[in-house]
């Protein structure tokens, strides 16, 4: 019985593996090429932020943030064409993900070293 079946890529370890995670929002104004997204983020903080990574939406626009909106996470972008107001406006984020070793050791040191190390630094995706 065939259990399952795969290609093997390579086995450099300086290969990365990430994740990625699609952040999506609404935008609730819209005029021309500018509009005002919403349920996105929940405070300015984030906003400037992930001002520098760029935004798309479903029908292919690409777009900037451009400054934060209020106290509740809206926030002003501009996009390289006209935007719908039916459509939706994401944003992509990608982390890095470490293979887990058999055993439940991490790689380079013990349990009590190294084991809280990735919940500990940066805001985890799930």
């Amino acid at each position: 019985q065939l259990a399952a079946s795969g290609a093997l890529r390579s086995v450099d370890p300086d290969r990365l593996i990430v994740k990625k995670i699609v952040l999506s929002g609404y935008p609730v104004r819209v005029h021309k090429t500018r509009a005002v997204v919403r349920l996105m983020f929940f405070n300015p903080d984030d906003i400037r932020w992930f001002k520098p990574v760029e935004l798309w939406t479903k029908s292919g626009r690409r777009g900037r943030i451009t400054e934060p909106l209020g106290t509740h996470g809206a926030y002003k972008a501009r996009f390289d064409g006209p935007v719908q107001q039916r459509d939706s406006v994401c944003m992509s984020l990608y982390k890095r993900v470490f293979p887990r070793w058999p055993g439940g050791q991490q790689q380079g040191g013990s349990e009590a070293a190294g084991g809280q190390q990735g919940r500990l630094g940066m805001a985890s995706f799930a």
